[in-house]
């Protein structure tokens, strides 16, 4: 397991980009990186525009998974809205890249999740 906590600035979604990156390179995974980073990137963004507290981005190596979890203060879970030019579409592109994600209270807040399948080493993803 690797975590990051996040400042709460505009700066912080590319943070968590960068730390995907070399925490999925130093794993070695064989998941789709730019999907991963992609993923985590919306869930961080979200929590920054609709949650509230510092965000912590914990990344979690399951094996056959690689599950994103970015935990905030706000006890509101996300809830998939219509999509407009300004807002809807970062939930929607985490729906359409990972193999399963959800959202749960935890303590005062939330946590809101993703995973991405690895396949078997020397697999392209």
């Amino acid at each position: 397991m690797a975590e990051l906590r996040l400042a709460e600035r505009d700066t912080s979604a590319a943070l968590a980009r960068q730390f995907t990156r070399s925490t999925l390179a130093a794993w070695r995974s064989s998941c789709s990186h730019d999907d991963f980073v992609l993923a985590v990137s919306e869930l961080v963004t979200n929590a920054l525009l609709h949650g509230h507290g510092t965000p912590v981005v914990r990344l979690i190596d399951g094996g056959d998974r690689i599950r994103a979890e970015v935990c905030d203060d706000s006890p509101l879970l996300p809830v998939s809205h219509r999509v407009t030019p300004t807002s809807g579409l970062g939930l929607r592109v985490v729906e359409q890249i990972s193999s399963a994600w959800g959202a749960s209270r935890r303590g005062r807040g939330k946590v809101v999740w993703c995973e991405l399948a690895t396949p078997p080493n020397g697999v392209p993803a």
